[in-house]
């Protein structure tokens, strides 16, 4: 009986040894399938990877934007709108002054008129800035932007505050589609 009862406690504990190797092997499997998925992404689109969350910053807004009615908090309220809405962690102001060194999605909007031209010129940068680590001399932690995307144009006044708020839309939709691919988890 106590020779029975011994090969049942072996036996249960080789099946465990067994199962615990197998699911070390799968967790491996899993690691190094993300890795080389993540390695075939384009490197902007790699320097999402693992981002959590985001704070929104909005500037650059002049005289002539802000009479066409556009004002940053319009387009904050829109692009965190966004984000929420694909799933992505918007961080609240006292977040944000937390982790001051937390990735920030951050959207300028240039302008540039002429006294004899109705149109409005614009430059948009939607970019996603973030700590990076140095290695070069010696070893430190910096800001830098990991991900772009920026267009050009030009809008008649009339037109310039629904266009630019179409540009700006399509500039966060790519930084969600991108995010997305690095994070597919989200």
């Amino acid at each position: 009986m106590k020779h029975k009862l011994f090969l049942i406690v072996l036996s249960v504990a080789a099946i465990c040894t067994i199962v615990i190797v197998w699911r070390r092997g799968q967790s491996q499997d899993a690691v190094d399938g993300e890795l080389a998925r993540v390695g075939e992404l384009p490197y902007q689109v790699q320097s999402l990877v693992g981002v959590e969350g985001v704070w929104v910053l909005v500037d650059y807004l002049d005289e002539d934007a802000r009479a066409t009615g556009l004002t940053e908090e319009q387009f904050k309220q829109d692009i965190e709108s966004e984000l929420r809405l694909a799933g992505i962690k918007v961080n609240s102001r006292e977040e944000r002054s937390a982790f001051k060194d937390g990735p920030y999605l951050h959207v300028s909007i240039n302008t540039v008129t002429y006294a004899d031209n109705p149109n409005i010129f614009f430059s948009i940068s939607v970019e996603l800035s973030q700590p990076v680590e140095l290695r070069t001399g010696i070893s430190m932690s910096v800001r830098g932007i990991t991900w772009l995307d920026r267009c050009v144009g030009m809008y008649p006044a009339s037109e310039f505050a629904e266009g630019t708020r179409q540009e700006v839309k399509a500039g966060v939709a790519l930084f969600i589609d991108e995010y997305l691919i690095a994070n597919p988890e989200k």
